[in-house]
């Protein structure tokens, strides 16, 4: 059953995007999408990850 296809895949995949947004916050963008690459992590993923659509950085002018 491929209920949450387009949400992270399984506990492995939300384990390895969590490793990804690690590396691109202590590494570079470049090294965090290599990994998710090599990891298989879905490219939809990796791009809504390491664009800033996953979550809000500090910032932003509002407020």
């Amino acid at each position: 059953m491929d209920i949450l296809d387009c949400a992270r895949q399984d506990d492995l995949t939300a384990q390895k995007v969590e490793v990804g947004i690690i590396f691109q916050e202590m590494l570079d963008t470049a090294t965090a999408a290599a990994y998710l690459a090599k990891n298989k992590v879905p490219i939809a993923t990796a791009l809504r990850v390491l664009t800033g659509s996953r979550r809000k950085k500090s910032g932003g002018g509002n407020g």
